[in-house]
């Protein structure tokens, strides 16, 4: 990601690790240092301090979308309920949903559990509409978590909070939180490093090559192991990752530290961020020294062919939230790596033909919660198996997503129509696919 702009909590985090040289054996080797790969390799060595695990990573820890986040943590896993419904039934749709408030525990435990600083902050989330349109939208997804008996509930525009009043409806999530995700990762790198993990940074993957064991070849080496983990999210391209996963990078952007009687008029977002209604939409979280990051819209694309944030959007997106902040300037922006699926689904599992060759990606803007649940659950798998895990019922666990063509024509169809998700949201975009693509061995979704 070098190149893309430094998030407000990264920008002193570089490749201090040794690249990997001649030949290693192991038990487990995960591909991909950041949320997913680190949590599959923390929750390894918990359920059993003999294995040898080893990560390679072809930047640095936390290098991509797991350090590059907004800090979001919250619940929701694939499409809407209402389209859940839909597609999976009312047992399947609440399954799932259930599943993504037990994820955002899970990180709640493991933050706790390990004493880790990272500004955790337990709150709740608030997806707001900008029109009634959107309005109606939210009205029947409360509808459905009514039926469903979901935690969520309709706010209607008489009671948003002050900071949210001129939107038009919001659905308020309960079990979420705000933290550092690039303070979680490098710390869950260190802990794993604690209990036996050795990580090998610049160390791009090139080959995975199957045999009687498996041997994962890099330029200046190669691990010998009976598991293979891929969790590259983002990269899906990479070898032993599964198909059906779309990269997209998307931008975010941190205002300049605003005056304390700004702080105070706006300190509800500190424990109830906004996040806008419909893809690729704006969201706003106040951060403890006392500026406000914003996410959301693709990055656009330059001259020759560059790509780079677009902070002239962000900034008119945070003015426009509050008459405190018509004045306010963005102090810094960067752009990061998601992974979309055509069903907005993760994929969790293993190779159809390979038991051994393990993956999980496509979070699809909900990584920060799903790739550490997931990553501990493919843990759980490799160590005991999964017969008895009520998880792999389901629908996001399976061996890969909905194909997707690809080729140039069809790039630019995906293009057009992400652009069109974008405008709407009053964002720009740009793609991460074809020549833009990134290499093996990358971490994990915003």
């Amino acid at each position: 990601m070098n190149g893309y702009g430094a998030p407000w909590a990264t920008s002193g985090y570089t490749a201090t690790r040794p690249r990997l040289h001649g030949t290693h054996r192991c038990d487990v080797v995960v591909i991909g240092a950041g949320l997913t790969g680190l949590s599959t390799a923390v929750e390894l060595l918990e359920l059993d301090p003999d294995l040898r695990v080893i990560m390679v990573e072809a930047d640095h820890v936390a290098a991509g979308a797991s350090g590059r986040g907004t800090g979001m943590l919250g619940p929701r896993v694939g499409p809407p309920l209402t389209v859940a419904r839909r597609r999976y039934g009312d047992s399947a749709a609440r399954a799932s949903y259930l599943w993504s408030v037990s994820a955002v525990q899970h990180v709640l435990d493991l933050v706790r559990r390990h004493q880790i600083s990272c500004d955790l902050l337990p709150g709740t989330q608030l997806v707001v509409a900008s029109d009634e349109e959107a309005a109606e939208d939210q009205r029947r997804e409360a509808d459905a978590a009514r039926v469903l008996g979901l935690p969520v509930s309709l706010v209607e525009q008489d009671a948003l909070p002050a900071v949210a009043a001129r939107y038009a409806s919001g659905l308020r999530y309960a079990s979420a939180a705000t933290l550092d995700p690039a303070a979680l990762t490098e710390q869950l790198a260190r802990i794993g490093e604690q209990r036996g993990l050795t990580i090998y940074e610049r160390s791009q993957v090139r080959g995975i090559r199957r045999g009687l064991l498996t041997r994962v070849v890099t330029d200046d080496g190669e691990i010998v192991a009976d598991h293979v983990v891929v969790a590259v999210n983002a990269f899906g391209a990479a070898l032993g990752a599964p198909t059906g996963v779309v990269g997209l990078r998307v931008q975010a952007g941190v205002t300049q530290k605003l005056s304390d009687e700004t702080v105070a008029a706006l300190d509800g977002l500190r424990t109830e961020p906004l996040i806008g209604h419909g893809e690729l939409s704006p969201s706003f979280r106040l951060i403890p020294d006392g500026r406000i990051v914003v996410g959301g819209g693709a990055v656009e694309r330059g001259p020759f062919g560059s790509i780079a944030p677009a902070p002239g959007r962000l900034e008119a997106a945070v003015r426009a939230l509050s008459p405190t902040l018509a004045d306010v300037e963005i102090e810094s922006s960067w752009a990061g790596p998601i992974a979309v699926t055509r069903d907005g689904l993760p994929v969790v599992g293993h190779h159809p033909e390979d038991p051994w060759l393990h993956h999980a990606g496509g979070c699809n803007g909900h990584g920060l919660a799903v790739s550490i649940y997931n990553g501990a659950h493919l843990a759980r798998w490799i160590v005991d198996g999964d017969e008895d895990d009520p998880s792999v019922a389901l629908p996001w666990v399976r061996p890969k997503a909905p194909w997707v063509p690809r080729g140039r024509l069809m790039d630019r169809a995906l293009d057009r129509y992400l652009a069109h998700l974008t405008a709407a949201a009053g964002q720009p975009y740009a793609p991460v696919h074809g020549r833009d693509a990134e290499p093996t061995g990358r971490g994990t979704h915003v």
